[in-house]
């Protein structure tokens, strides 16, 4: 995303400007890139080093592409020189990354200047709050933008963002676009790898704030140090005018600390939770947290310099009313009223893979949500978020990504183990490992509180794991699954495949009680994806209810609902005995792993035939050939090893089947 009026600078002057080494020539520069791929005609191109490749071996793909300069260092510059000519200048410079948004900025005239922009750094809850903030100042400014994890954004056209902070040439192209389009205020998520790397470069931002520091990208930073370290870069001097730091943990404490000793920063504390380490001194607190009665928001008290509000955050969790209370904190002191703030955060639309709600309650459906919860902390958060509103069990279903910190693998496996009822264990981004070990990593942690993996299930393919978690699931619970939230694609063996979890939930729905109804009068529901008893249970309510409704049979055609584990036999019995009391008329069990549903039908006072035990899907087959008749309904369900999704599609082609 790019202005439509390009900019134009002749290269001489931006060398001038800068202290560029070499022969700018006579050439007018019209954007620039660091990508190569990413190259428009007129380009400056920025061959930085990088981790496995240096820019300068892609800089004739640039200059094909329609570069008509390149600026590198001096490496970049000596294996140019090893290279046939580019036929355009090249310009060195000690540290091009370290100049990189100073001269986007240069060439966009320093766009940033004309927005109101707030950056949100933290490890948890950028962008919620980022989304926040932006609700509270679309209140006083009409256009607005956002920069994030999720999208890039200017007014009402959005794409898909490639990170949770884009290079420098792309922010600038970005601000100078909103500039564009009548724009004047900005709400930007800052990761610690773009402080580090120096992607916010040229950028002054009237509001930064902190949102929290817990262990994550460790792969990267080395240690908590060097995290807190590179976080604290947004607050540098010269880099921020205004500070808005959550004192809930001790690092918050540290910054607002450091900040104010430095006395160059304005700064306002917050503290959003009873225990904040911060509370004691805080500029503003939060009090009086509740959790809507229909699991949707969340009210609090925020009290400040001038007294208290009552505000609201529209996603549910305490965690949200912490991202609620500092974003409205941020937009005030960006220059929008306390109470506009207020209502602007209140109002907040759908974020979307936080804490987004996919499916909603109903008759025999659970509640399913995504959200991107990702480190041991965010985890901990969003799983205390959801229990209050889920009278039900738990599922989540999770998994935790490759090639990064591999330490925090059982942590999570632990924490879910003990927040949550039911674990659907999988693969969230696998990238260049094996996700069997990574799977293995996370359940090593889970037998610290289970050992004996009660109700805890390893599914891959991920959409499949979701799947399963939706089908086991039953009204009154509550689906989570975490890790991706929005995110549009997934990794494995460095093949990016487009997947998303939204997606998979809705798939799952529409194939969880699939109908086809024959030509002969008989329907046939096909819901053999998955079971648990519960599930099978619920199932059966269902068919009862639909038979009912058509006038007809209700038949039930049952297999092991085992796809959490071995089920004891009592309550294999237990489950024959309700399918007699809900009043199915006719009950097939399929296989001898199932007999003791066969067994408690007969008990509970099936004496005539209307359950039946077979010893396998053909025989059921058979059986249903002979005994369904027009108007019947037919329900086949059973776990995953019960393989009767494929009777009920021959079910479903007709009697001839």
């Amino acid at each position: 995303m790019r202005p439509a009026s390009r900019p134009s600078r002749h290269l001489s002057h931006l060398a001038e400007v800068f202290g560029l080494a070499g022969d700018p020539g006579d050439v007018t520069v019209t954007g620039i890139a660091v990508g190569s791929a990413d190259v428009q005609p007129g380009d400056l191109f920025v061959a930085l080093p990088g981790l496995r490749a240096h820019g300068a071996d892609y800089a004739a793909d640039a200059v094909a592409a329609g570069a008509v300069a390149v600026l590198t260092d001096p490496t970049g510059r000596a294996r140019l020189a090893e290279r046939p000519a580019l036929g355009v200048p090249v310009l060195e410079v000690a540290d091009p990354r370290t100049r990189l948004g100073d001269v986007s900025a240069w060439l966009y005239d320093h766009p940033a200047r004309a927005l109101t922009v707030v950056g949100v750094t933290g490890t948890n809850g950028k962008t919620t709050t980022c989304y926040f903030a932006q609700a509270a100042l679309e209140r006083v400014h009409p256009v607005t933008g956002v920069v994030g994890t999720v999208e890039l954004r200017v007014g009402d056209e959005a794409i898909e963002s490639p990170r949770t902070t884009v290079e420098a040439p792309v922010l600038h192209g970005l601000f100078a676009l909103m500039r564009e389009r009548g724009a004047t205020a900005c709400a930007m998520e800052v990761s610690s790898h773009a402080l580090a790397l120096e992607r916010v470069g040229g950028v002054v931002f009237d509001v930064a704030a902190f949102t929290n520091l817990q262990r994550d990208h460790l792969d990267f930073h080395g240690d908590m140090e060097g995290y807190y370290r590179d976080k604290a870069r947004l607050f540098a001097p010269g880099r921020v005018r205004h500070a808005v730091v959550c004192v809930d943990d001790e690092w918050g404490v540290r910054l607002a600390a450091e900040l104010r000793a430095r006395g160059d920063v304005p700064v306002d504390t917050v503290a959003t939770r009873p225990d904040a380490a911060g509370l004691a001194d805080a500029d503003w607190r939060v009090g009086d947290a509740t959790i809507g009665l229909d699991g949707v928001g969340s009210t609090f008290v925020l009290t400040g310099p001038d007294g208290p509000v009552d505000a609201a955050s529209p996603l549910p969790g305490l965690v949200n009313v912490s991202n609620a209370a500092v974003a409205i904190v941020a937009a005030h002191r960006a220059g929008v009223p306390l109470a506009e703030a207020v209502a602007g955060v209140g109002g907040a639309h759908a974020i979307p893979g936080r804490m987004e709600r996919v499916i909603e309650r109903g008759p025999g459906q659970a509640l399913c949500l995504v959200d991107y919860a990702h480190t041991p902390d965010a985890l901990t958060l969003a799983l205390e978020a959801v229990r209050p509103i889920t009278r039900g069990r738990l599922v989540i279903v999770f998994g935790s990504d490759g090639d990064r910190d591999r330490g925090k693998r059982p942590i999570m496996g632990e924490i879910a183990a003990r927040l949550a009822d039911v674990l659907v264990v999988t693969d969230e981004n696998p990238r260049s490992e094996d996700p069997a070990s990574i799977r293995a990593a996370i359940l090593e942690g889970v037998r610290r509180v289970r050992p004996d993996l009660r109700d805890v299930v390893e599914v891959a393919p991920r959409a499949e794991a979701v799947r399963l978690g939706h089908e086991i699931a039953v009204e009154g619970d509550t689906v989570i699954v975490t890790g991706k939230g929005h995110e549009p694609t997934q990794e494995v063996a460095g093949v990016f495949t487009r997947y998303n979890d939204r997606d998979a939930f809705r798939a799952a729905a529409a194939d969880a009680w699939r109908v086809v109804d024959r030509p002969d009068g008989v329907r046939v529901v096909d819901a053999a994806h998955a079971a648990t008893v519960d599930s099978a249970r619920a199932a059966l309510r269902r068919l009862v209810r639909e038979a009912a409704d058509r006038g007809g049979r209700a038949v039930a055609v049952l297999g092991l609902p085992d796809d959490l584990g071995p089920v004891p036999p009592a309550e294999l019995d237990a489950l024959g005995r309700s399918v007699v009391r809900l009043g199915v008329e006719r009950l097939l069990v399929v296989g001898e792993a199932a007999r003791a549903v066969h067994v408690g039908a007969v008990q509970e006072g099936s004496f005539d035939g209307e359950s039946t035990l077979v010893p396998d899907a053909e025989a059921a087959l058979a059986w249903l050939a002979e005994h369904v008749r027009p108007g019947d309904v037919v329900l086949v369900k059973g776990g995953r090893a019960a393989g009767l999704h494929a009777l009920a599609a021959d079910l479903a082609g007709g009697p001839a089947a």
